[in-house]
């Protein structure tokens, strides 16, 4: 949604003072990582998006928040949204390419972003490029995407192997999502992607079904994954995307103000959200160091090795699957901010 327009529907929300006169509903909001406010930002935004929306709409909606996976993994949670059954949840959007629009896929190409900050300006919804494109995944799927969050810089573990340039990766099985510009990017140095849904991935750890995986430091930590991994790498090679998601018909079938109250505990929601996620950055990385995994952080060098072995190949694949003229406009947006951050 534009600026304009979610600034207008916030000040109508404002202006009735989240009145009565909003209908009384209970939704719900599922998401995968445990209810840790503390520990994972995805939590930090339900618990506030909750409290927020709440109090916003004068009580008129009830959220009732089921996180840790309990009403299904990432793709349960984007067919119910689709299919109404919940209002809300929050999955990578990795995970709604995949099942519903794969140009979204874009948006998990390796080394797009430089930091939180480049991302949240990048894909902030105040740009025309992004408004659009979340406007076309609403009216093609009938899944709105309401905020696009930064949810991690990914980085490799291993098991037994140390990695510190593609090489070491050569043969490998290393788990990846079921997201195909990660299992291409893997493919590039390498390795071999093995699709493992993410509530199974320790125990696929754990019984040598795959050698690594790659994840965020906070997935990391809140998931064991230290228990069955000795080495970890700073490859920071994909920016986790995730995605709070809504369904399209029940959210424009909202007034004003009731659209107007989720847009605002949203806004006030992403605040937890990056705070959390921008201190686990540092605190998960020292975390898993103390718990005995060997973390090494590529030199300079190191890294354009990394960047160098992926670029052509997911490009190439992006331009044949997603279209060349989509993939040329999504970059020319992005190199708006090229040596901002």
């Amino acid at each position: 949604m534009k600026n304009t327009a979610m600034a207008a529907i916030v000040a109508v929300a404002t202006a009735l003072g989240a009145s009565t006169a909003l209908a009384e509903q209970t939704v719900k909001a599922a998401w995968s990582d445990p209810n840790d406010p503390q520990i994972a930002p995805t939590s930090a935004f339900m618990q506030v998006f909750e409290a927020s929306l709440e109090r916003f709409s004068g009580g008129a909606f009830d959220v009732e928040l089921y996180p840790n996976g309990q009403l299904g993994d990432q793709a349960a949670a984007v067919q119910q949204v689709r299919r109404g059954d919940i209002e809300f949840a929050n999955v990578v959007s990795g995970v709604v390419a995949s099942l519903l629009y794969e140009p979204l896929s874009v948006l998990d190409m390796p080394y797009l972003f430089e930091s939180r900050s480049h991302f949240r300006e990048a894909m902030s919804n105040d740009h025309p490029y992004i408004a659009d494109l979340l406007d076309s995944v609403a009216e093609e799927t009938g899944v709105r995407i309401l905020f696009l969050q930064p949810y991690g810089f990914r980085n490799m573990t291993t098991k037994e192997t140390p990695v510190a340039g593609p090489a070491d990766l050569d043969g490998m099985e290393m788990r990846t999502m079921n997201v195909v510009p990660h299992q291409k990017m893997m493919e590039a140095l390498g390795a071999n992607p093995v699709p493992i849904p993410f509530l199974e991935l320790y125990t696929s750890l754990q019984t040598g079904v795959v050698d690594g995986q790659e994840n965020t430091p906070a997935n990391i930590v809140i998931q064991n994954f230290d228990q069955v991994q000795g080495h970890m790498t700073e490859t920071q090679h994909v920016m986790t995307t995730a995605a709070f998601i809504t369904n399209e018909a029940w959210f424009r079938g909202l007034s004003d103000a009731e659209r107007g109250a989720i847009l605002h505990a949203g806004e006030e929601a992403m605040l937890a959200y990056d705070g959390v996620g921008a201190v686990q950055d540092m605190l998960s990385v020292t975390e898993i160091r103390d718990k005995g995994v060997e973390v090494y952080t590529p030199t300079p060098e190191e890294m354009e090795q990394f960047r160098v072995a992926v670029a052509e190949p997911t490009r190439a694949w992006a331009a044949e699957n997603l279209g060349e003229e989509f993939v040329a406009a999504f970059f020319a947006h992005m190199e708006q901010f090229e040596g901002a951050f």
